[in-house]
């Protein structure tokens, strides 16, 4: 009886540590116009209820990774991609210092895209709006 216990407990503890890694990683380019973007940020909002939408900072290389409500899972499923442009610094005044910023004219595409279990390499093209 005792090894059955065993096997029993070790059975549900295996089941979940798997459920626990339904989360996804995501990570990816983000580019526009043949060029890598060099700020802002990637929301990838849910398109199933329940969902908790992930964000991602993009890198002055234009690499980015999602993370979801502070840890670094992302559920998988499908998602509608938005991007966020990197706010124009303004005088007291409210006057632009600095350079425009070069990619507040572009947003993600409208097709979702679908995020598996596991590790996810998902590149985001810009277009033009």
């Amino acid at each position: 009886m005792k090894n059955w216990t065993i096997v029993l407990f070790g059975g549900l503890a295996l089941s979940a540590l798997v459920g626990c890694g339904s989360n996804a990683s995501v990570s990816g380019m983000v580019t526009a116009g043949g060029e890598t973007v060099d700020g802002g940020s990637v929301i990838f909002r849910p398109l199933a209820d329940g969902v908790k939408p992930a964000i991602g900072k993009i890198n002055a290389d234009g690499g980015y990774s999602l993370v979801t409500a502070g840890n670094g899972g992302v559920q998988p499923g499908e998602y509608q991609v938005m991007y966020m442009p990197p706010d124009q610094r303004e005088d007291e005044a409210g006057r632009a210092i600095g350079p425009p910023i070069k990619w507040r004219k572009f947003r993600a595409p409208s097709s979702p895209v679908n995020v598996d279990s596991g590790e996810n390499d998902i590149s985001i093209t810009l277009e033009k709006s």
